[in-house]
């Protein structure tokens, strides 16, 4: 039995003296556990929406399979991109970098007389990570 608490003592003197080592190093793991952030979504979505417009007003009528390009020819090609809208006159896409990018449109109308107008429209649109960014393009008679 002595033996027993004669260990038991001598254990606790060892524990005691590890304790102090020990306490930093768990309170830097439980720091490090709740201060770590999940990833964050860095994709920028953006969304052109295409209209036409006579006198720079807005008609709210849609442009389907408008030609659009976001960027320029000088930049990069993650900086860039082209499409043309759907039935609901809308271009989706999406970046994996914020930027402030130009975007120019352009639609050839055809009348009832089979007569060609070209409409043009342009802006800029800045991405933001983890939003999507909705512009709206006028597109003017040329």
């Amino acid at each position: 039995m002595n033996n027993i608490l004669l260990f038991l003592q001598s254990y606790k003197k060892y524990i005691m003296k590890k304790v102090p080592f020990l306490i930093p190093i768990l309170a830097s793991i439980v720091l490090l556990f709740f201060s770590s952030q999940c990833k964050k979504d860095t994709v920028c979505k953006v969304r052109i929406i295409c209209n036409y417009s006579e006198n720079g007003i807005d008609t709210g009528d849609l442009v389907e399979n408008c030609f659009v390009e976001i960027g320029k020819d000088n930049y990069a090609d993650f900086a860039k991109d082209t499409g043309r809208t759907n039935s609901l006159g809308v271009y989706e896409t999406q970046f994996q970098y914020e930027a402030l990018l130009d975007v120019f449109a352009t639609s050839v109308f055809t009348d009832e007389n089979m007569n060609e107008r070209t409409y043009e429209g342009s802006g800029q649109i800045k991405l933001i990570p983890g939003e999507t960014v909705e512009k709206v393009i006028l597109l003017m008679p040329q």
